[in-house]
């Protein structure tokens, strides 16, 4: 097997992955941490109002994202006129984000509780602060620099968390998330300063070069934003902001797999994408490889998390949050299909085929968003996850159609290769359903339920990639996803060997 050169962008985008999963697992981790010990001193009424705030900031924040750091990451070389428009125009989208979020409270009786108010008005102000993050990081992602920005990430978020954690304890009240958000945007705006040595002006010599690319960008960020964000808007005032916590929590579990493993991932796919087109290869054609590979990951994640969803609300949420179960083993299924949906978006993106992804997620949200208004009054959050995955997969079959040009043998490979996993994923589903307590609520205290449902998860991690690999070699070991991975995990781990 031929060893690539250490400097290789496939090597790079290892290690760059390396990198931003190292910086997922310890923020997540802090974040996991935080939400065990919130759970039990905040109740979901709490955690209810602070989504429902930081679902409009973020929406509104989303409106109005044009991909102006996207747009550098595909330039050829460095342009400091280009670098301080996009800050200019970064700085400006802050402030109006800012501007909508105070008028939104004034009228915030409408939302259904008055103290979302106030919490929009510290948002409006970490929104202004975001606003002048140096626009220079966008260099270190050009050439694949997340090292550093493992580090710089690092303090704000340990100190926001300790800032949250610490309030909570003190005056039990949803503050201390409003509290720790906020520290954490100002460290991290901090943070930029030091990382990078550009120093941005406020002009805007170059900005119809940056708006040219960034249009349909903004587009599909819209898109983005509907599918994101409308769950709260849409069934909060039907479930009320109790069931909207237990929701939104569930969400946030059901979503690891994704959060842990597929956006890290994601986040150097864009940069290595383009860093391959300026060497001359077409991202579009490394698409389906790469989804698959990182399907890999994320598929034995949902598996185990949806087959334990009562073993982990019992041991680490407490049996308060028993109605999370249900919603968690379902929404964990729509986590099978994002890499397809993600990868795909990132590579038509650098191709600059923004219009492809701003359709093909305004399609899915549409969809959405039509199905939540059609049940919404049945207060059944398991039918709210339901159509949330429905979509997903909707969403995951238009990327893969969009990437059908990548060539006749590439394609095949693709079918074969996901007719494998879904056979490995199937059986692997069947096996975990003669465990007891998989898929159903468990009355086991917090350490048996842990135990029981690590084992189970251990268990999980080691059957299906051993069905994966048995499928693959009575196939013929064929060149493909299986393959990639296989000498990915070899060049990192191992010796290498020879592979078919």
């Amino acid at each position: 097997m031929k060893v690539e050169e250490p400097n290789s962008i496939t090597t790079r985008l290892v290690r760059g992955a390396g990198w931003n999963m190292g910086w997922r697992v310890i923020s997540r981790s802090l974040g996991f941490v935080s939400t065990l010990i919130l759970a039990q001193l905040l109740v979901p009424a709490d955690i209810g109002i602070v989504a429902l705030a930081t679902s409009i900031s973020l929406s509104i924040d989303a409106f109005s994202q044009i991909g102006v750091r996207d747009a550098l990451v595909r330039l050829k070389d460095h342009r400091e006129e280009l670098y301080d428009a996009a800050f200019t125009i970064q700085l400006g989208r802050g402030f109006l984000t800012a501007a909508i979020l105070v008028a939104l409270s004034t009228v915030s009786d409408s939302l259904g509780d008055p103290r979302i108010r106030p919490v929009l008005l510290v948002l409006a102000l970490t929104a202004m602060i975001g606003g002048a993050e140096n626009i220079g990081m966008a260099s270190l992602m050009r050439d694949l620099n997340f090292r550093i920005q493992f580090f710089m990430q690092l303090g704000p978020r340990l100190i926001g968390f300790m800032v949250t954690i610490g309030l909570a304890v003190i005056f039990r009240s949803y503050w201390a998330l409003v509290a720790g958000t906020f520290i954490s945007k100002v460290g991290n705006v901090a943070m930029t300063y030091i990382a990078s040595p550009h120093r941005p002006q406020l002009r805007l010599a170059g900005w119809r070069y940056l708006l040219s690319f960034s249009l349909w960008t903004w587009v599909a960020s819209i898109t983005v934003a509907i599918w994101n964000r409308s769950d709260p808007f849409l069934i909060a005032p039907y479930v009320g902001t109790g069931l909207l916590g237990i929701y939104v929590l569930a969400a946030e579990i059901a979503m690891l797999p994704i959060s842990e493993l597929l956006e890290p991932a994601s986040q150097t796919l864009f940069p290595g994408f383009a860093m391959a087109q300026r060497e001359g290869n077409a991202p579009a054609r490394m698409g389906l490889m790469v989804a698959v590979v990182l399907a890999f990951g994320t598929i034995p994640f949902a598996l185990a998390l949806s087959a334990t969803s009562g073993y982990v609300v019992a041991g680490l949420l407490g049996h308060k949050w028993d109605a999370c179960q249900p919603v968690i083993a379902v929404l964990t299924w729509l986590c099978v299909f994002s890499p397809f949906g993600y990868v795909s978006a990132l590579a038509l993106s650098v191709e600059g085929r923004v219009r492809e992804v701003a359709i093909a997620q305004g399609l899915a949200a549409l969809l959405k968003v039509a199905a939540l208004v059609w049940i919404r009054e049945t207060r059944d959050l398991m039918i709210v996850a339901e159509v949330v995955v429905a979509a997903f997969a909707f969403e995951a079959m238009i990327s893969i159609f969009q990437l059908r040009k990548v060539g006749k043998g590439e394609m095949r490979g693709f079918v074969m290769t996901a007719a494998r996993t879904i056979l490995a994923t199937a059986i692997c589903a069947i096996l975990l359903r003669f465990v007891p307590g998989t898929w159903s609520t468990v009355t086991l205290d917090r350490i048996p339920a842990l135990f029981w449902g690590g084992f189970i998860g251990a268990m999980t991690f080691v059957i299906f990639p051993s069905l994966l690999a048995g499928l693959w070699f009575l196939s013929g070991r064929p060149g493909g996803a299986e393959s990639r991975a296989l000498r990915i995990f070899q060049d990192k781990f191992m010796r290498p060997c020879p592979v078919d």
